[in-house]
């Protein structure tokens, strides 16, 4: 493996990766081939105004938004040490709906972490 493609490796294995959703779609993680993901934090509701991030389909709705949603979060056990994952950004899939009037949204921090058994050093050495 020649030092720039390493560089690239390793930079994009150990940075901190942020991937969201909108309600009604799949949010998809991905790390690269001999990594695994380490969940650092998920949210899934609503922190900002819905302008600003996963406008509701129906623009004319009269409903108060709630900017103070929250619900708790499966996606550890969905994705932690895994290569990738898929989670369906559902109300039922994070249990009862704190806020049904308000459209929501899954945000995830990732790390992509090396698998075990990878050996960068005795990999460069070769």
């Amino acid at each position: 493996m020649s030092s720039f493609y390493l560089s690239v490796y390793l930079h994009s294995i150990l940075k901190n990766h942020t991937a969201h959703a909108c309600e009604g779609e799949i949010l998809i993680i991905k790390c690269p081939s001999r990594t695994s993901v380490a969940i650092l934090s998920a949210f899934y509701g609503r922190r900002v105004p819905s302008q600003h991030l996963c406008p509701p389909a129906s623009t004319n709705t009269t409903a108060e938004e709630d900017t103070e949603c929250t619900s708790s979060v499966k996606v550890l056990s969905e994705c932690q040490d895994r290569r990738s994952c898929h989670i369906p950004v559902l109300s039922p899939v994070f249990g009862q709906d704190p806020c049904p009037l308000t459209t929501k949204y899954l945000l995830v921090s990732y790390k992509c972490r090396p698998g075990r058994g990878l050996g960068l050093k005795k990999r460069a050495a070769q």
